[in-house]
């Protein structure tokens, strides 16, 4: 949207003031941004037995190699599309990489049907059922943040179709005391939905309709610079809120809520049965996801490739590390 707010003003400096230039140099700007922007974000709803509907999106060439995409938390699908908000050309990253993103909504979240019996390793199930469904027999699982111990669990459970493991500074033990102790403040989100779900439900309900006119101070959010610049513009914030929060919060608040006081459980199996290649990214500035959660990789997973990233945050991993990854997943694609 920057760059579409950017073409704007260059047609206002150079005195496009007619009307009849200013609808053609606006409607060009249009169709600019919708090629520029790589929104070729392709938006599907897929039946899972039992009834259920499993929400998806498909970005990058439809001749790409596939790739699992698993979002964050609370967030949806077009989690994605936040990079471009930043400046991240998706759509050319991954026509480089010769990719194609399958980016799923958790049940409970976006268009996903919500599964009161929903655990890390029932929606791997839901996913195998969907990659049946799009003729897929191998691919790789790519995951950021709260998509951890799903990307592990669908390694886990299903090592005939999951090559191999790409994580994003994801969650990948259970949240004890050692891990409430140096989390930041977004520990506070957690406890409340473990303690206080019916309460943390109506906020997120509200604040889904609520409009974002000004960012917290950076002491308030408890982020680490490398994170809250991303953040400190309100245009910004509300940008990440529209594709994760709120569209996560699409359909009710059940989904997110539940599935936040789900990392309090183990995650149903041991790291150290996956045997396909993990590569884990994590910044020695991520306040969000602790280093404890990188430690777990190396100690049990026994084929671990991680990537160390100094002065990198949690957001900020994401919207500068990005294209490696996709590169990353490219050169060991088989």
């Amino acid at each position: 949207m920057k760059l579409f707010r950017r073409n704007v003003l260059w047609i206002v400096d150079r005195g496009l003031w007619t009307p009849l230039k200013l609808i053609l140099s606006l409607s060009l700007t249009y169709i600019w941004f919708i090629v520029c922007t790589g929104r070729c974000m392709e938006e599907s709803i897929f039946r899972l037995h039992g009834l259920r509907k499993l929400s998806y999106a498909m970005y990058g060439p439809e001749d790409g190699k596939p790739v699992l995409y698993f979002h964050g938390t609370p967030s949806s699908r077009k989690e994605l599309l936040l990079l471009e908000n930043y400046g991240v050309n998706l759509d050319y990253f991954l026509h480089s990489a010769g990719l194609r993103l399958i980016a799923v909504d958790r049940p409970g979240m976006g268009l996903s049907t919500y599964n009161p019996e929903g655990t890390f390793i029932s929606f791997a199930d839901d996913v195998r059922q969907l990659l049946a469904h799009l003729n897929i027999s191998r691919c790789p699982v790519l995951c950021w943040s709260g998509g951890g111990p799903y990307a592990l669990a669908m390694a886990w459970k299903h090592s005939a179709v999951i090559q191999s493991v790409y994580v994003l500074c994801g969650f990948t033990r259970r949240f004890d005391q050692e891990v409430l102790k140096l989390m930041s403040l977004n520990k506070w989100y957690f406890r409340a939905a473990k303690h206080t779900p019916l309460l943390l439900r109506f906020i997120l309900k509200i604040l889904r309709y609520k409009k974002i006119r000004k960012s917290p101070p950076q002491q308030v959010t408890g982020l680490p610079y490398e994170d809250y610049r991303f953040l400190r513009d309100a245009g910004d914030l509300q940008a990440v809120s529209d594709v994760s929060m709120k569209e996560a919060c699409r359909l009710g608040s059940k989904g997110a809520v539940s599935e936040a006081r789900r990392y309090f459980n183990g995650l149903g199996f041991p790291l150290s049965g996956i045997q396909q290649p993990v590569h884990f990214w994590w910044g020695t500035k991520d306040e969000t996801v602790i280093r404890l959660h990188a430690e777990e990789i190396e100690k049990e997973v026994p084929n671990n490739i991680m990537h160390y990233k100094e002065q990198e945050g949690h957001l900020s991993i994401y919207v500068n590390c990005f294209p490696e990854v996709l590169q990353t997943i490219s050169y060991h694609y088989p």
